[in-house]
């Protein structure tokens, strides 16, 4: 089993071992340990969960989260 560094990645482990998830959005949460590796992801999936929670982390507004979120998808979708 992983040993994660902090409470985020514990976090980041838990949402992306969601079956459901895991089925409709193909990735190994294997593959991210931490949410700095998720932050690294070509999959925006992953990447965008990863944003959610190192923004909680960092004490962002929910409107400064939004944007991010919104700027970094219409980008990539």
């Amino acid at each position: 089993m992983a040993k994660y560094l902090t409470n985020s990645d514990r976090v980041l482990q838990s949402v992306l071992q969601n079956e459901k998830l895991a089925e409709a959005y193909p990735f190994n949460p294997s593959d991210y340990e931490t949410v700095d590796e998720a932050l690294q992801s070509d999959n925006y999936l992953v990447c965008t969960i990863a944003k959610i929670i190192e923004g909680k982390n960092e004490d962002k507004t929910d409107k400064q989260l939004y944007n991010e979120i919104n700027n970094y998808l219409n980008g990539k979708i």
